[in-house]
C-alpha cells in the first residue's frame, strides 16, 4: 500500500508540476515528485540511485526554479487547480482495477538491501573528470542567462 501511495505521489507531483502556470506549485511539484520517486528507489534496492535523484533535482532544479520565482513578478499564483483535478480523477479512474491485481514481495524491499551496490565506484570511475567539467559547464551557462538575460546589464550579474 506504501509503494502504491509513493506511486501517486509521482503521478500528483508531474500533474501539478506540469499544469500550474506559476512557479511556486512547480517547485512543490518538483519536490514532492523528487522525493517519492528517491522513496520508492530505496524501497526497490538502490538507495545510491534515490540520493542521486535527491541531490540532483533538489540541489540543482530548485536552484534554477528559485531564480525564475525571482525574476516573475506574479503576485498571486495561480495553479490551474481544474485541470490538475480533473488528470487525476481521469488517471485514477483507468489505474483504479490495475492497483489491486499488481502484487509485490514486500519482504524484499527496504532500506537495507545492498547488495547492488558492491561496485558502485565503477559507475563513475572513469567519467569522473567529464562529470566535473559538465557540471562546471553548466555553472557557467546559468551565469551567463543571468548575466544576459531580461535586461542587458553593464557587465554585472542582474541585480535580484
Amino acid at each position: 500500500m506504501l509503494l502504491i501511495f509513493l506511486a501517486l505521489l509521482v503521478v500528483f507531483g508531474s500533474c501539478l508540476l506540469i499544469f500550474s502556470n506559476s512557479p511556486y506549485f512547480g517547485v512543490f511539484g518538483v519536490l514532492t515528485q523528487s522525493l517519492a520517486f528517491s522513496v520508492l528507489l530505496c524501497f526497490f534496492g538502490v538507495p545510491f540511485f534515490g540520493l542521486l535523484i535527491v541531490l540532483i533535482y533538489i540541489g540543482g532544479m530548485l536552484v534554477v526554479f528559485l531564480f525564475s520565482t525571482i525574476l516573475s513578478a506574479e503576485r498571486y499564483p495561480s495553479t490551474g487547480s481544474w485541470e490538475v483535478l480533473l488528470f487525476s480523477g481521469g488517471l485514477s479512474t483507468f489505474i483504479y482495477p490495475l492497483l489491486y491485481s499488481w502484487e509485490t514481495n514486500v519482504e524484499s524491499l527496504g532500506f537495507l538491501t545492498l547488495e547492488s551496490e558492491s561496485n558502485l565506484g565503477e559507475i563513475f570511475g572513469c567519467l569522473g573528470i567529464f562529470t566535473c567539467l559538465v557540471g562546471i559547464v553548466l555553472l557557467v551557462a546559468l551565469m551567463v542567462v543571468l548575466t544576459f538575460g531580461f535586461e542587458h546589464g553593464y557587465g554585472q550579474l542582474r541585480k535580484l
